[in-house]
C-alpha cells in the first residue's frame, strides 16, 4: 500500500506500484508532448525542465489522477503549474541558502583579521570620497548607489529617478574616469 504520511510505498503490494506506474505511463504516452511544452514554456533551462518532467512522472505515480476526470488537459496544466512553481521556489531557496552561507563565511573571515578589515574599510571609504569629489554629481550618485549601497541597476534607477539606460551610461562614464584617478594599489584592496 501507499503510505501517504511517508510518501512511499510499503508492504509487498507490487501490483499497486505497477498499476500506478502504468497509469502514469499512459498519461505520458498520450499527453507527453503537451506536458513537455508546458514545462518548457515556464522553465527555459533544459536540464531543469527535464528534471521537472521526470519529477512530474513520479508525482503522478505517488498521486494518481482521479478517476472519471472530465478535463484531463486542465488538470495536467494546473498540476504542472504547481510543480513548476515548487521547482522555482526550491531553486530560489537553494540560491538564498548559498548566499546566506557565503555571507556568513565572509563574516567569519572578517572576524579572523579585524585589522585587515579595518584597513580595507578605510581604503573603500577613501575611494568613495574620491569618487564624490572628482565625478560629476549624477555620475557620483549613480556609482555610490550601485556600489556603496549595493543596489541593482533597476533599483539605482528608481532611487536616482533616472531611467536604466542613463544609469548604465553614467556607470560606464564613471568607470572610465575612475580608472584615471583611483590609484591601482587602492583598487586592489577589494
Amino acid at each position: 500500500m501507499f503510505d501517504a504520511d511517508e510518501n512511499t510505498f510499503s508492504g509487498n503490494n507490487g501490483t499497486e506500484i505497477h498499476r500506478r506506474v502504468g497509469s502514469a505511463a499512459e498519461v505520458f504516452a498520450k499527453y507527453g508532448t503537451q506536458i513537455r511544452a508546458i514545462i518548457c514554456f515556464h522553465i527555459k533551462d533544459k536540464s531543469k525542465a527535464d528534471d521537472v518532467f521526470q519529477d512530474f512522472f513520479v508525482s503522478l505515480v505517488h498521486n494518481p489522477i482521479p478517476p472519471h476526470l472530465e478535463d484531463m488537459e486542465a488538470y495536467l496544466y494546473r498540476a504542472l503549474t504547481n510543480d513548476v512553481i515548487d521547482a522555482c521556489r526550491q531553486t530560489s531557496n537553494h540560491q538564498e541558502g548559498i548566499q546566506e552561507y557565503a555571507e556568513l563565511h565572509r563574516y567569519d573571515t572578517m572576524q579572523e583579521n579585524p585589522q585587515s578589515n579595518f584597513i580595507q574599510v578605510e581604503a573603500t571609504q577613501e575611494m568613495f570620497r574620491l569618487i564624490e569629489s572628482r565625478l560629476p554629481k549624477c555620475e557620483a550618485a549613480v556609482v555610490l548607489q550601485r556600489y556603496c549601497n549595493g543596489l541593482s541597476i533597476t533599483d539605482t534607477a528608481k532611487k536616482t529617478q533616472l531611467d536604466k539606460r542613463s544609469v548604465a551610461r553614467y556607470l560606464s562614464l564613471a568607470r572610465k574616469k575612475m580608472r584615471e584617478f583611483i590609484p591601482q594599489d587602492m583598487g586592489d584592496t577589494q
